[in-house]
């Protein structure tokens, strides 16, 4: 059963840091990117994996300590037809690929997406170097945030609410956790989240949802980088002049 520390952790992980990074982290962040702070992005990239993997070990030494089995946490590879999970991810980078190849040659579409991606300015990569930590932060967040958000803590509400109640609350956390992206962007996360929540459902394990979030975040990334580092970002008109 779940104690005192497990409420904890799962309190400072799914509520507490993500207040903490909406309200304060995240719009300082932004300030020190639009102050043209170059070091910017690489520091929240390498904060964020630090984070993430202090609360992941502090999990599994709460598990070990307790004298608890892993294996709670679904982290088996699915067996028999639930194996079909991992043609998910596989689909996506496919598709990922496909889309990249179709807008590379294009100018004109890849402005577009610049201009698209405006307001997440600050958390994608515009150089080689950010794009090497943000490749690393899209790992990071595939394995620890699906170890944290599906894993451990719906091992801990299932105990006390069931499953599928369990999960659903899960998913409900993990897109507000990304509320920090605003509304358009943080209701896609939300429903990155909801598809990875129900293949772990499916598949009683975590690894094709762990896959699939880091190819997620890797295309993502990887496609929005290619734009951002392909000229010159979309010049903003000051408030109350005209275009010319």
């Amino acid at each position: 059963m779940p104690n005192v520390f497990d409420v904890l952790l799962v309190l400072a992980f799914a509520v507490l840091l993500p207040m903490w990074s909406h309200f304060i982290l995240w719009p300082r962040h932004e300030r020190a990117v639009d102050a043209g702070d170059v070091r910017a992005r690489s520091r929240e990239y390498v904060r964020t994996i630090a984070a993430e993997w202090a609360l992941v070990a502090a999990a599994v030494v709460l598990m070990i300590v307790n004298g608890r089995s892993l294996s709670g946490l679904w982290l088996a590879p699915p067996v028999g037809w639930r194996a079909a999970g991992y043609a998910l991810p596989v689909v996506y980078a496919v598709l990922v690929l496909v889309q990249a190849r179709a807008i590379a040659s294009k100018p004109a579409a890849l402005a577009k997406l610049r201009a698209k991606w405006q307001p997440l300015r600050a958390l994608i990569p515009h150089t080689p170097g950010e794009y090497r930590l943000f490749a690393l932060l899209s790992i990071t967040a595939g394995f620890c945030e699906e170890f944290l958000f599906r894993g451990y803590l719906v091992w801990v509400l299932q105990l006390v609410m069931g499953l599928i109640p369990a999960a659903i609350v899960s998913m409900v956390l993990f897109g507000l956790a990304h509320g920090y992206q605003g509304g358009k962007f943080g209701f896609r996360a939300a429903m990155a989240g909801v598809a990875m929540g129900v293949l772990a459902l499916v598949t009683r394990s975590l690894l094709p949802s762990m896959l699939l979030h880091a190819v997620m975040d890797l295309g993502g990334g990887w496609v929005t980088y290619m734009a951002m580092s392909r000229g010159e970002e979309p010049t903003r008109v000051p408030n109350g002049a005209a275009a010319a």
